[in-house]
């Protein structure tokens, strides 16, 4: 008989707490720009470039109002010294805890905190390393209707690279994008 009960109690609790976690599924678009920011350093000095622009797209769900998943995929960029052992690109994955935090009306805080596995490659020499990084992100968003969110965020993927494979940057990103609820 308490088997039952528990079974009863959690099928209520089930019940009840669903129409909270109706946030439900989304996706997102982002542009941006990216710093890698000693990669013209040292021999790479000179007409140089350590910024790029960025696009990214993802998913996500909103379990709550306050609390959601997200995953990504981006291109970070690609610059550098035209045609020389100094281009570089970056693309990788990022999947993250997401806080919305009201402060008004349709404006909110947004933080997230996760795993960045980010590949950084110098192109002209094909010399290529991947990283996994915890990722933190901070930003803004307003709610323009029931399907669509306008945000804005800044995130740090931490370094990116291999010593002695590629060197080493730390890869930062600057965007603005839109996220589409379903």
């Amino acid at each position: 008989m308490k088997k039952m009960t528990k079974i009863a109690a959690a099928a209520m609790l089930y019940v009840i707490a669903l129409p909270a976690m109706a946030g439900g599924f989304y996706g997102a678009f982002d542009v941006g720009q990216t710093n890698a920011s000693n990669t013209c350093n040292g021999e790479l000095a000179g007409a140089c470039s350590d910024t790029s622009t960025a696009l990214r797209f993802g998913g996500g769900y909103q379990f709550v109002p306050m609390w959601g998943a997200e995953v990504s995929y981006g291109s970070y960029g690609r610059a550098g010294k035209s045609g020389t052992a100094g281009d570089w690109q970056t693309s990788g994955w990022l999947a993250s805890g997401t806080g919305t935090f009201p402060v008004w009306k349709e404006i909110s805080v947004i933080g997230k905190v996760g795993l960045a596995r980010i590949g950084y490659e110098l192109t002209a020499s094909s010399r290529s390393s991947t990283t996994t990084n915890l990722a933190i992100g901070v930003g803004a968003q307003y709610i323009f209707s029931k399907g669509i969110v306008f945000r804005a965020q800044y995130e740090d993927m931490g370094t990116v690279g291999d010593v002695n494979i590629t060197g080493t940057t730390r890869l930062t990103l600057f965007s603005a994008g839109g996220i589409f609820r379903f």
